[in-house]
């Protein structure tokens, strides 16, 4: 794993504000709006001393190993012949037979296509390919995954802010985000249409980073996004069986795995 000093500088180890972010996202990830909050705030009040930034170009952002957007991420090295490139290939490639290499849905092109979201779209998809595939966001195997940046922890203190009651605020924070992106501001003004704003705004900002399921699973939207019911033994994932045996046993696997 590694982050950024306050100088800047790649350390190998998380800093306060990477820890902040973390801990923000694991109580959103709980539904405790109240104990996000306030880590969400540091963090993003607290980015600028910290030398962490949006990037200007959204497309500066991938390829660009340790920018000054990344709170954390894990360094990944084509030199690591053992497990090299494996986040890669479980989010995008799942080492099954889903073929044409890394499909997107028609579900997020239109997605794209509705918001007129011209400048995320090309960073995200190729559309020169016969088949519409991953684009610049991830073109390396020696990319570092991003675990946590910044344009992701200003979403989540936007939903923290919105879940909280103070709308007005999670809108400024949703703005920047769009703005980055080259969109008008947002024209939800009430805590629901923020919501779904706010909601809308990760797919497309997010979109391929890993952050789609746990949102939907997390929102107890997702058997509506999937048209199916999913058992919910797949809303988690399944223990490392070292982790297990390590515990004596005392640690016990998910159910359904």
């Amino acid at each position: 794993m590694s982050n950024l000093d306050n100088s800047g500088i790649a350390t190998g180890r998380a800093s306060k504000i990477a820890a902040q972010g973390l801990l923000g996202r694991a109580y959103v990830y709980m539904g405790d709006f109240v104990n996000a909050e306030p880590y969400l705030r540091d963090v993003v009040n607290g980015a600028a001393g910290a030398g962490i930034s949006l990037q200007a170009n959204f497309a500066d952002i991938f390829g660009n190993d340790l920018n000054s957007e990344i709170l954390y991420s894990t360094q990944i090295s084509g030199a690591i012949t053992a497990g090299s490139g494996t986040v890669f290939a479980f989010w995008f490639g799942g080492n099954d037979s889903k073929g044409d290499d890394f499909p997107i849905t028609n579900s997020l092109v239109k997605a794209f296509d509705d918001t007129q979201d011209v400048t995320r779209k090309n960073v995200t998809i190729n559309r020169t390919s016969a088949v519409r595939v991953v684009g610049t966001k991830f073109n390396s195997g020696d990319q570092d995954f991003i675990d946590l940046r910044l344009g992701d922890a200003i979403l989540l203190y936007a939903e923290a802010l919105n879940e909280n009651g103070s709308t007005p605020a999670a809108i400024t924070q949703l703005n920047k985000i769009r703005s980055r992106a080259n969109l008008a501001n947002t024209t939800a003004v009430t805590q629901v249409t923020v919501r779904t704003a706010i909601a809308n705004e990760r797919r497309l900002e997010l979109a391929l980073e890993g952050q789609r399921f746990f949102d939907l699973v997390r929102t107890g939207t997702l058997d509506a996004a999937m048209g199916k019911t999913i058992s919910s033994n797949y809303h988690v994932f399944p223990l490392p069986t070292s982790e297990i045996f390590a515990s004596g046993e005392v640690i016990t696997q998910n159910a359904g795995y």
